[in-house]
This record gives structure tokens, sequence and C-alpha cells, in this order.
């Protein structure tokens, strides 16, 4: 998938009361940043992490991130706290995302069935978990013409005979219907498939939310009934 990351200068435009002033060096990607007016952009950001969470906690040096932990207060977040499935704060403590992955050029989350990638330094840390500097609403903002919706990925599973109604539709690997359900027999399925009817093992099967599937092309199969 083909991502827009969420650069400093559009989480900063979302910004109404910024409670975090960074520098977010965000590499483009192919086609969406100009290289010269990102690395302008990031100099002008400025350095450290401030004022996390209405903290008031300037941490801008290995020091003050030392300082900052030993208070309690938010510091950055590394790459080892971007657990799949963990929480994403707002300032105000709301939940506003999850972690999805952690990729190489940032930190991919999902939020309202949507899917986005945040460089990892717009996040900061406390003893509750990750969070960013804005509100939820400004979060959404920040998100919205840079966000993909998030595909659900189909759960497969082994079918059994009780799966095997007359009449049910069966797709090839490739989600192709290639036959039909006649009956289930003892030794395996009775399918008809262009026009032939041929027995197939039950563990030749699986089924999704769409139905029974095989794990071969409707080709592949085609080749091994005439064989």
């Amino acid at each position: 998938m083909t991502w827009k990351i969420l650069t400093a200068a559009t989480f900063a435009a979302a910004m109404v009361e910024p409670a975090i002033a960074q520098t977010i060096p965000t590499g483009p990607l192919p086609g969406t940043v100009d290289s010269t007016a990102a690395a302008r952009n990031d100099r002008a950001q400025v350095e450290g992490y401030n004022r996390i969470v209405n903290e008031g906690v300037k941490v801008s040096s290995p020091g003050d991130r030392r300082a900052a932990k030993r208070k309690n207060g938010p510091i950055l977040a590394t790459p080892a706290d971007f657990v799949p499935g963990a929480a994403v704060r707002d300032k105000n403590g709301v939940q506003v995302a999850t972690i999805k992955e952690l990729d190489e050029d940032g930190a991919v989350v999902s939020a309202d069935n949507r899917l986005a990638k945040l460089p990892i330094n717009s996040f900061g840390k406390d003893s509750a978990g990750l969070m960013i500097g804005i509100s939820a609403d400004e979060f959404r903002a920040a998100i919205a013409n840079t966000s993909v919706p998030a595909v659900q990925e189909s759960k497969i599973v082994d079918a059994t005979a009780a799966d095997m109604t007359p009449g049910a539709v069966i797709r090839d690997s490739e989600g192709v219907p290639i036959g039909t359900v006649e009956k289930v027999l003892d030794t395996g399925v009775v399918v008809v498939t262009d026009g032939k009817k041929v027995k197939m093992a039950l563990n030749s099967f699986a089924k999704d939310e769409k139905g029974l599937m095989i794990g071969i092309t409707a080709s592949e199969l085609k080749a091994a009934i005439n064989k």
C-alpha cells in the first residue's frame, strides 16, 4: 500500500493550541513531498518536544528527558512502544486510535475504520501509554486527507461437512466461482464443476465470510481433473 505520511506541517496546521513543538524528519514518499522543501520545513520546526499534554515539561535534550522521566512526565515515544493494538490518547486522555504496525518511515494507526501513517516522533508516552499533543477533533482533521479506509482481512478456516449445503457455490483461490456442491458422502464431497461431477476430499475445502473455497486456481483444478 502506498501511504501519504502525515507531515509535521500538516500536523501543525490542525493544532489550534499546539501542545507539541518538535522536529519531525519525514522523508518524502515518491511523488508526495519535495525533499528540499521538506528539509527547509524540518529546520523551521522548533527543536525538542515541548509542553506535552499540559504538563509543561520541556524535553529537548537527554538531560531533560531523564528529568521528565523522574517526574513521571511525558517523554518521546520510542520504536519499542509501538506494539500492535496499543492505544493512542489525545492531549485530554481520550483514546483516538490504536497502533496497527510500525514501518520504517512511520507508525500506522487505526482510527474510525481508517488507517493513517504518522512520524514516530509525533508521539509521546507517559505511564499510561502513547499520546499525541492535540485534541481528538484536531487529530481527525489532521488525518482527514492522508488516511485510507481500513480493509478487513478475511478470516479463513477449515470447512466442515455441515458447510457442504447442496447448491453452495465454491470459489477458487482467486475468488472465481468454479462449481457447486451436489452432495456429501462418507468418502468426500461431490462437486459439479465445468459440467462434470467430481469427488473431492472434505479437507480440500475452506471457508471465509463469503462462503466455500479451495486452495488452487480454476485452471489448476481443471488440469487435475483431466489427468
